[in-house]
């Protein structure tokens, strides 16, 4: 009865150290976008094939219009990082379609934009404009204000007032 006890008990401690031993190495795919900014975004990707070319495409998933297309390859441990350098203005996301020479993709991520980008300003700067417009709009202002100020000049009536002059009277005829 011992012994089958110490067999049993061999066996488990046996299976048990079978599956907690490491199994082999698998490869992991990871495709992500860093360092996403209102000026581009970076596509980065671990466990693909190695030294392979890839065609990664940044996409606006609203309108499936294709932002920047590029073809990095691989290095030997497969992985790769490839920046794009485009404008995300008035986006919320933007999505990597990463293709290994085929029509179906090999992996695609997607993520948000932590704000909206605002829009891009186009035409020419405002700035001297609206300093020119201010300036003549005081300097007119003044103009006016010197040409219709109370300046305290009074045209003489030659002759007598209607009012007779104020005299107190330490001043009273006697």
């Amino acid at each position: 009865m011992r012994r089958w006890r110490r067999v049993a008990a061999t066996a488990a401690l046996a299976i048990i150290a079978l599956l907690a031993a490491p199994g082999p190495a698998t490869a992991m795919t990871y495709v992500g976008l860093r360092g996403l900014t209102c000026d581009g975004v970076t596509t980065v990707g671990t466990g693909l094939p190695a030294d392979t070319r890839l065609d990664v495409a940044v996409v606006d998933p609203a309108s499936r219009r294709t932002l920047a297309r590029g073809q990095p390859t691989t290095s030997t441990d497969g992985a790769f990082q490839w920046r794009a350098q485009i404008s995300l203005s008035g986006m919320r996301r933007v999505r990597a379609v990463i293709r290994a020479g085929g029509t179906r993709p090999l992996a695609w991520t997607e993520q948000s934009v932590p704000s909206a980008c605002p829009l891009a300003t186009t035409g020419p700067n405002r700035t001297l404009p609206l300093v020119g417009v201010g300036l003549s709009s005081v300097t007119l202002g003044m103009l006016l204000l010197l040409a219709f100020s109370y300046q305290g000049r009074h045209q003489a009536a030659p002759g007598r007032h209607l009012a007779a002059p104020y005299r107190g009277r330490h001043l009273a005829v006697r």
